[in-house]
């Protein structure tokens, strides 16, 4: 099952911290795109010489995550196509760290969270990824941010196991020291 990250639609701020902005919004998908079945099949357009699409392609038993509560290890190194440098290692209801390198981007040369993934029983499976204590690292300071991801399973269908993306949130609460309230909805295909 490959897997893969996600992340947002623009918004209109100051001209001072638009780049700043949307080059956050680029590094928070590069981490969560890895972690969401499926979602690497085309890659997003907006995020101009910043790729992910080239990343390794993990094969995960996300159900075997899910129910049994095993780990998958994800590791990534900079190539073509393949702007993150780290490993993640997600596990089911216990928090589990992710640091990631990054390359160009002008303003962001790291990103870190403290994440958890969780399962509830609706009619199918649904994985719900939750990202805290957020923080990008650049030249000019710190980011600091909170998201949040749904996805509904398949279990039958292992080609595609995720049946419904219902995406999520991303909360960005501070940029170099100063407090904002940034909150958008996001989607990752």
């Amino acid at each position: 099952m490959n897997i893969f990250i996600l992340f947002f639609i623009s918004i209109s701020l100051g001209a001072s911290t638009t780049k700043e902005i949307q080059e956050a919004k680029q590094s928070i998908r590069s981490l969560i795109r890895p972690l969401i079945p499926g979602s690497d099949k085309t890659p997003p357009k907006e995020l101009g010489g910043f790729r992910v699409e080239g990343c390794e392609k993990h094969k995960i038993d996300w159900m075997g995550v899910l129910l049994m509560r095993t780990k998958a290890k994800l590791d990534y190194h900079f190539k073509e196509g393949c702007d993150i440098e780290g490993t993640i290692t997600p596990a089911v209801f216990s928090p589990f760290p992710a640091k990631l390198k990054l390359r160009k981007l002008e303003s962001y040369d790291q990103i870190e969270t403290q994440n958890k993934i969780t399962a509830t029983l609706e009619s199918k499976p649904v994985m719900k990824l939750e990202m805290r204590e957020g923080l990008l690292t650049g030249k000019k300071g710190k980011v600091k941010f909170e998201a949040d991801y749904e996805v509904v399973l398949n279990p039958m269908n292992k080609d595609q196991i995720v049946e419904k993306n219902r995406g999520g949130e991303i909360r960005i609460s501070e940029i170099y020291g100063k407090k904002i309230a940034i909150k958008e909805k996001i989607l990752v295909e």
